[in-house]
């Protein structure tokens, strides 16, 4: 739930970024490459707690799923050497 929590702050920052500048009638391109950058610099400084949380639930994930390929490559090898 961290990394759909961060990634729903993160979306909800660029929304935001692109509605004000859209209200300021900025360019529809130039407004979404704008607000991608500025949303970007909001989450990074704003965010840091959420960003270091979702990483290490991340982690988790892929440490587990790691720790399951090693586990079936070992049995794979043990069925291969006839134990």
């Amino acid at each position: 739930m961290r990394v759909l929590a961060y990634w729903a702050a993160r979306t909800g920052i660029f929304l935001a970024v692109a509605g004000v500048l859209w209200l300021l009638n900025v360019l529809d391109v130039v407004t979404l490459l704008m607000a991608m950058l500025i949303a970007w610099a909001i989450g990074y400084v704003a965010l840091p707690g959420m960003r270091v949380r979702a990483q290490a639930q991340m982690e988790g994930w892929v440490n587990r799923s790691e720790r399951g390929l090693r586990e079936l490559d070992a049995e794979e090898d043990d069925e291969a050497e006839g134990r």
